[in-house]
């Protein structure tokens, strides 16, 4: 069974475990996904996250608990408001079933499967290096850890797509959490800056160099990336280069530029407008990366 599960749980049949924790994190995802929405809405305009709750943008009606339900409430009203029948975008369902989808795949992925999709970190000891398999309680904090990122690139992604400017203050809980935490679990970086450290040097040392690393690299891709949208991917894949390492993000920011230059000559070929989504790019090859991090360096090593 899963390595996560706890004994009472694992007593259960297999089939009904599955089914039980699929709909639990895709429920928790999605709920994640709802919250993000506020965040797209509402940060760039300088709106409070927190008042007044949901509301329809048109009447200003309160929307009911039962209607707040995640993905089911939008399917259940249509994509319409239930008092004054303004439609809703289907922005708001399609981010919370993102966001529910990313959780069921990172925590099934990841782990579930041992971090069979990680790179092992080695720690130093007298001697060389000793090489372990994350234990289930650091597999809960990778999961975690990765999430966090994920949401926050998420949320990115969808005031990118409204074609907003992305604010650097949504950041500011990643880059805390992204800072802090492997100065106490260094493990939460799976690829070391440099095998020679342990413990609170080593966290330093790694977010610290994924930081300058994702930020030299957001400078260097400016003029592939269009003005409004720089500092958002700047700030965007320092966060990244800070979760991941200067490794991870040096492939993953080349990879963006890839197919950022791909989709500008594509619009020149048609005669039609750049498709301008540095941001969203980043954020789906954080995930690949994630998903595929151990196959990734087996084959071409950082």
């Amino acid at each position: 069974m899963p390595s996560l599960l706890p004994p009472l749980v694992a007593s259960l049949p297999p089939g009904l475990i599955k089914t039980l924790l699929a709909m639990w994190l895709f429920a928790l995802g999605s709920a994640v996904g709802s919250f993000l929405n506020v965040v797209i809405h509402r940060l760039p305009a300088g709106m409070s996250l927190s008042r007044p709750g949901s509301h329809c943008p048109k009447c200003k009606h309160p929307i009911r608990w039962y209607d707040n339900v995640p993905v089911l409430g939008w399917l259940w009203l249509r994509g319409r408001c239930r008092d004054c029948g303004a439609s809703i975008s289907p922005r708001y369902p399609i981010v919370e079933a993102v966001a529910g989808c990313v959780f069921l795949l990172i925590a099934a992925v990841e782990g579930f499967s041992g971090g069979a999709n990680l790179p092992i970190r080695p720690e130093p000891v007298a001697g060389g290096l000793l090489v372990l398999p994350p234990s289930p309680g650091q597999l809960v904090g990778l999961v975690a850890y990765h999430l966090l990122l994920l949401s926050t690139l998420l949320a990115a992604a969808g005031i990118e797509y409204d074609g907003r400017s992305v604010p650097l203050r949504l950041f500011l809980p990643a880059a805390a959490a992204g800072t802090l935490a492997p100065l106490v679990w260094p493990h939460l970086h799976p690829v070391p800056a440099g095998p020679w450290l342990a413990g609170p040097p080593a966290g330093f040392a790694d977010a610290a160099a994924g930081v300058a690393a994702g930020a030299a690299l957001g400078l260097a891709v400016w003029p592939a990336v269009g003005r409004e949208r720089r500092a958002g991917f700047l700030a965007a894949a320092a966060c990244v280069g800070l979760f991941l390492g200067w490794q991870a993000v040096v492939a993953i920011v080349v990879a963006v530029l890839a197919v950022q230059i791909a989709a500008g000559l594509l619009g020149r070929l048609r005669n039609a407008p750049a498709v301008e989504l540095p941001t969203t790019w980043l954020a789906v090859a954080t995930l690949a990366w994630i998903l595929a991090w151990e196959p990734i360096l087996a084959r071409w090593p950082l």
